[in-house]
């Protein structure tokens, strides 16, 4: 090798073309020699050390709102006002009124509200029956139990199977699985006492064993029928990856329920169900305070003023395009990243969805970075961004702050 002195000589000797060449060689070797901060920023890896931090502070701001939560559920029933603040008082209700009088008066307003009232909601609260009647069969086992004894039943078994559907396709990343327990989208369904435990429980069981276990997989996806709004395009997937037995065990187990349902409660109760559902919009169209807790593309226009007409036109629009992304990422079938996608597009798609339906979308986080770690376990800073915020906006809704469309 050179001298640095001979090399410096060879160059000027060169003239301006080898002094060029000699400038961008020493520069491009300085540049392999020292690896840019910034480059650091832009790529994040499983195992490094600012992913580690991040995570422990995530794990400490979602614990903190969880327990935070916890501990309002526990004053609230050592006040004994949970009945006036929960929304579980809802569906024990509907319950004790189903098998008490006659079922059509779930869709009569004045009727069920006076039984609310009687069975110990606060008169203040408003909890009409928006369900189809097959809903009524899901919730009907709560009558059999005092209020208290049923809250607790109905969260830890809902909260279980949820954790089925998750931790049994992540249980290789119990760094996947754990934060689950303490998301935020957790706190607050515990603390609000509804339904997305189980919603997400057989939306995303059912589409896990579509292609092994098609007959329970058609069960699970038919029973969420009881909330037909998010499982619009549950057809979408399944046609695009050819999944046709699990698609027709699907149709009949919801048609079954269908029959069980009239044959429990009478024909009647169809025509009450699709009579009271105008006066139900128009009801819930006048709550515009309720729009901030629903995580969907026409609530979030209307919290910026966007008219209602408007809004709804862009909801449909954006539901046939991720109804297209959907049908393409099932096209291979239902993959990890698929079932993410059709989780994620499930809110995209609907217009009617709250932030209790959400822990379906803390699923599809923890589906999504397995599906990555199975590949490589590298993120961009901004998919790391993206998940930060997916994972805490549930929290940022509930926030007292200014009414903005965080969600």
């Amino acid at each position: 090798m050179k001298p640095v002195r001979n090399q410096s000589r060879d160059i000027h000797a060169n003239g301006g073309c080898g002094t060029g060449v000699g400038i961008v060689m020493m520069t491009a070797a300085a540049a392999r020699s020292q690896k840019p901060e910034a480059m650091t920023l832009l790529r994040w890896k499983a195992g490094d050390a600012k992913t580690l931090v991040l995570c422990i502070a995530l794990a400490i701001i979602c614990g903190t709102v969880f327990l935070r939560y916890a501990q309002i559920v526990i004053n609230a029933y050592n006040t004994g006002t949970f009945k006036e603040t929960g929304d579980f008082i809802a569906l024990w209700t509907y319950a004790k009124i189903a098998s008490l009088y006659p079922a059509t008066e779930l869709y009569d307003f004045a009727a069920l509200h006076a039984q609310q009232v009687t069975l110990g909601m606060s008169p203040t609260h408003q909890a009409p029956f928006p369900y189809p009647p097959t809903a009524i069969l899901v919730l009907l086992p709560l009558s059999f139990l005092p209020y208290d004894i049923a809250h607790v039943f109905w969260i830890a078994a809902t909260f279980a199977l949820f954790l089925w559907a998750v931790v049994a396709t992540c249980w290789r990343s119990p760094g996947i699985v754990l934060p689950v327990l303490i998301a935020p989208t957790t706190a607050t369904t515990i603390a609000i006492g509804q339904s997305g435990f189980l919603a997400g429980a057989l939306l995303i069981g059912g589409i896990r064993l579509a292609a092994t276990r098609p007959i329970i997989s058609g069960v699970l996806l038919g029973i969420l029928s009881y909330k037909p709004q998010l499982g619009l395009l549950v057809p979408v997937a399944l046609a695009s990856a050819g999944l046709w037995r699990t698609f027709g065990v699907a149709c009949s187990t919801a048609v079954g329920l269908a029959i069980v349902a009239t044959a429990a409660f009478g024909w009647g109760i169809w025509p009450a169900w699709i009579d009271m559902l105008p006066a139900y919009a128009q009801w819930f169209a006048n709550r515009d305070e309720i729009l901030r807790y629903m995580p969907t593309v026409e609530a979030n226009l209307r919290m910026v003023g966007i008219a209602p007409t408007i809004a709804g036109i862009v909801q449909i629009i954006v539901a046939i395009a991720v109804g297209v992304v959907v049908w393409k990422s099932f096209r291979k079938g239902p993959s990890e990243s698929a079932t993410a996608a059709l989780l994620v597009a499930t809110f995209l798609c609907t217009p009617h969805a709250l932030i209790y339906d959400a822990p379906m979308l803390t699923g599809a986080l923890a589906l999504f970075v397995r599906s990555r770690l199975r590949t490589d376990a590298t993120f961009s800073l901004a998919e790391v961004v993206a998940m930060v915020l997916f994972l805490i906006f549930p929290f940022l809704m509930v926030w007292s702050g200014p009414h903005i469309p965080l969600s």
